[in-house]
């Protein structure tokens, strides 16, 4: 410890900031100078700036979020050993919330974060930032520069976030469509907050379309959903709506499927982050495709393009149809491929692609009224950003936070 003691704080801040979120966390328990220093939001900042920069990738964790009743909701991390055990990491934290009034939609994970938009009686719009590892609520400020459009007759909002390097801040995007009381005209905006202001602040130049997919997915600087049908007055086409958090700007990208116009687009191709990359899953036949976006260079311009990385054999597992609503938000990875879920007779199971076997496990088990989703492991407190939301009775929204101790 007196070695660390005689280094120049802005070189030890530099070493540990190079180090895995767990490793850090240990570091914690090593003395209060340490501690203060990981614990410093400055700290927090520079370690997922690094982490950004230095393209680490990171080993997925997995969530398990269960529905006991309709306003009660728990989420905890598990693990699965690859053939048939899941079992709860040790010490788990579970965050418990509870709604009357709400029902809370999970919209976007970004890094450790889980973003759930809720829908109210009242129609009011609001998000929910949700840290289950330290059992932290934020509710996100609702004050908008932006005025409705007139003669409004309903709306709908998806969220994404993400992280600016060159401002080193934490932004989240909320794109809104709103119909017109006509039932057939569309009205489409953006808005962006700096995770800690007070308010939303409308972006001068609006996506070109809504998502239709609105589950988001996130790498590096820029978040992404999947549409399923945009019309550009030139015919319909299937692209990638992303947003660039360092220039606050819309693009879209074509894809490997968007001229296959008999697939099946909304059931068996998902977006998701796998390995730090964009990638498509397409599950519509027999074989399981994972397509990811890479970077290539050409005569020193570098280029992105699709890769088709693997195809896995499924005859042994044949698909049976599932609905595309709720399971949508479960295609994710896991420290050995990816996961999709399946629906058969009210029944629910997982799909686990083992890539490192090229083998593919259906887990039955009690999945009924659960979701899974990954996530990866990061510094960021949420007090540091705004009051979070205590126990007491909030805004019509009741949370209720508990510890599980590890067990003998």
């Amino acid at each position: 410890m007196k070695m660390i003691d005689v280094l120049p704080t802005d070189i030890l801040t530099d070493i540990l900031s190079r180090l895995p979120v767990k490793s850090v966390c240990c570091i914690r328990c090593v003395s209060k100078a340490l501690l203060k220093t990981v614990d410093d939001v400055s700290f927090a900042t520079m370690h997922m700036r690094r982490r950004l920069l230095d393209d680490v990738h990171q080993v997925p964790r997995l969530v398990l979020r269960s529905y006991y009743r309709f306003e009660e909701q728990r989420m905890q991390t598990f693990k699965y050993d690859g053939n048939d055990l899941l079992t709860k990491s040790k010490p788990a934290i579970i965050s418990e919330f509870k709604s009357r009034q709400y029902f809370h939609k999970q919209d976007f994970v970004f890094c450790n974060l889980f973003g759930f938009t809720s829908l109210s009686t009242k129609n009011e719009r609001s998000c929910l930032l949700v840290n289950p590892f330290k059992g932290e609520f934020l509710m996100l400020p609702t004050t908008s520069e932006l005025q409705a459009p007139a003669n409004i007759f309903s709306n709908s909002d998806t969220y994404g976030m993400g992280f600016d390097t060159m401002t080193n801040t934490y932004k989240i995007v909320r794109v809104s469509r709103y119909l017109k009381k006509d039932y057939q005209t569309y009205v489409v905006t953006a808005e962006v907050l700096v995770l800690g202001t007070s308010s939303w602040q409308e972006l001068p130049l609006a996506p070109p379309c809504y998502p239709s997919r609105d589950v988001a997915s996130s790498t590096y600087e820029a978040v992404h959903w999947l549409v399923s049908e945009y019309d550009n007055n030139h015919g319909s086409s299937r692209l990638i709506l992303s947003f660039d958090f360092k220039n606050e700007e819309f693009y879209l990208t074509p894809h490997p499927f968007a001229l296959n116009e008999n697939l099946d687009f909304f059931s068996f191709v998902h977006l998701l982050t796998f390995r730090g990359s964009l990638a498509l899953v397409d599950v519509s036949s027999s074989n399981i495709e994972i397509w990811v976006l890479v970077l290539k260079n050409y005569d020193g311009k570098k280029k992105h393009e699709w890769k088709l990385n693997y195809k896995i054999d499924m005859q042994q597992h044949p698909l049976r149809v599932w609905h595309h609503t709720y399971e949508l938000l479960e295609f994710g990875e896991w420290e050995r491929g990816i996961f999709f879920p399946e629906n058969y007779c009210c029944l629910r199971s997982i799909f686990f692609v083992d890539l490192t076997r090229m083998s593919v496990k259906l887990f039955k088990d009690r999945l009924d009224f659960m979701m899974v989703y990954s996530c990866t492991d990061n510094m960021i407190s949420l007090k540091n950003y705004g009051d979070l939301t205590e126990v007491e009775e909030q805004r019509y929204t009741k949370f209720i936070i508990e510890r599980e101790t590890q067990s003998a």
